[in-house]
């Protein structure tokens, strides 16, 4: 076995563990700007959920919110609590399309990026005891 073999395996499990996080960040980040936006397919979603537009504008906040949070070095409670919002964001999501009767095309990535944000947050390194 090489030093290049044994040195990748060694960062294989750092870098997948990027693998969830890169894609909360990134649902995260577009839904916020299509939310604060109110890009048609968010109008037509939330129409057809029964949910008033005002509610995009508070979830593009609460997403921007999170971001920052997750984002910023260091206050790993924010950064759990940022997480936890993620996780009522998605699974409502999901939730909300089973409620109205929607197929696996609907509620299905709301069901991935839930479990993503579990993903995401397991993976978040403890942090040393002072």
């Amino acid at each position: 076995m090489s030093l290049r073999t044994t040195s990748l395996r060694s960062r294989s499990p750092k870098l997948a563990r990027w693998v969830p996080v890169t894609a909360v960040l990134a649902e995260t980040a577009v839904g916020a700007y299509w939310d604060l936006a109110r890009i048609s397919y968010v109008r037509d979603a939330f129409d057809h959920l029964g949910y008033p537009m005002y509610f995009a504008t508070i979830l593009g906040v609460a997403k921007t919110a999170a971001l920052a949070a997750i984002l910023t070095p260091g206050h790993p409670v924010t950064k759990e609590w940022a997480y936890a919002g993620l996780v009522f964001v998605y699974g409502g999501a999901a939730a909300s399309h089973l409620a109205v009767g929607d197929g696996p095309d609907k509620w299905a990535m709301p069901v991935f990026f839930t479990a993503a944000t579990f993903a995401a947050r397991a993976w978040l390194p403890v942090p040393r005891a002072a």
